[in-house]
């Protein structure tokens, strides 16, 4: 778990910087978690969110469905930069982790790379905002350079399963210091599950001892669905 100094600098910055609720602006929860409580709650949590022995994966695990405001939280970070919801994010999958004590399986966090243009392009990573909250909380390394992209690829949106899974063939290479280690895949959402899979292997390729995945929301896959405006509800 985090440190008793991560804990004290949160403590800190909860009472410098007071938390407020990224929904609706009422007070956040202490010590620094932009939500409020009854935001928090209208969460829609799934049933069933850990899905295991998925060749090449370990497990999956996404604890929230990706529907309103969780889809309103991805898009905020993903699109419009709010990176304070990547730390809401990332602090809600950590909780959510911990829960299933998921994170005593694992050495080391790597966040799903974008590639360098797409990179520049938005000027961040979205899974590396929410990984890097998610290894804070838990006390596990992040590994940013572990795993990158290497080659551009189409937006996987709107694009269909199998269409998605040609479309990330090849586009992944990990670094030898991931041999031997158990490692958990951060990202923001599951769809049809080809991004991590392309990933896994590719860390596994590397030497890695495991790997699994580990995403705030889990999509139901519908062809031709544009994920950044579907389902979008306007929040009071």
């Amino acid at each position: 778990m985090a440190s008793w100094v991560d804990r004290r600098i949160d403590r800190l910055l909860g009472v410098l910087l007071p938390p407020r609720c990224v929904l609706c602006d009422a007070h956040g929860q202490p010590p620094c978690l932009d939500l409020c409580a009854a935001c928090r709650a209208t969460l829609p949590a799934r049933a069933a969110p850990l899905e295991s022995g998925l060749n090449p994966l370990d497990r999956r695990f996404a604890p929230f469905e990706y529907d309103f405001p969780v889809d309103h939280l991805v898009r905020g970070l993903k699109y419009r930069a709010q990176l304070a919801t990547g730390r809401v994010l990332g602090s809600l999958l950590a909780d959510a982790v911990s829960a299933y004590a998921l994170h005593l399986d694992v050495d080391c966090i790597v966040p799903v790379p974008l590639h360098p243009f797409r990179h520049a392009e938005r000027g961040f990573n979205q899974a590396s905002e929410i990984a890097r909250r998610v290894g804070r909380v838990l006390g596990r390394r992040l590994e940013c350079r572990m795993l990158s992209r290497t080659r551009h690829t189409r937006p996987q949106v709107g694009l269909r399963p199998d269409e998605r899974r040609v479309n990330l063939e090849g586009a992944f290479d990990a670094e030898p210091r991931a041999r031997a280690l158990r490692i958990a895949l951060v990202d923001d959402v599951l769809t049809t599950g080809g991004t991590v899979t392309a990933a896994a292997r590719a860390l596994l390729h590397a030497g890695a001892c495991s790997v699994e995945a580990w995403c705030v929301a889990r999509a139901v896959q519908h062809d031709r669905v544009d994920w950044r405006t579907a389902g979008e509800k306007r929040w009071p």
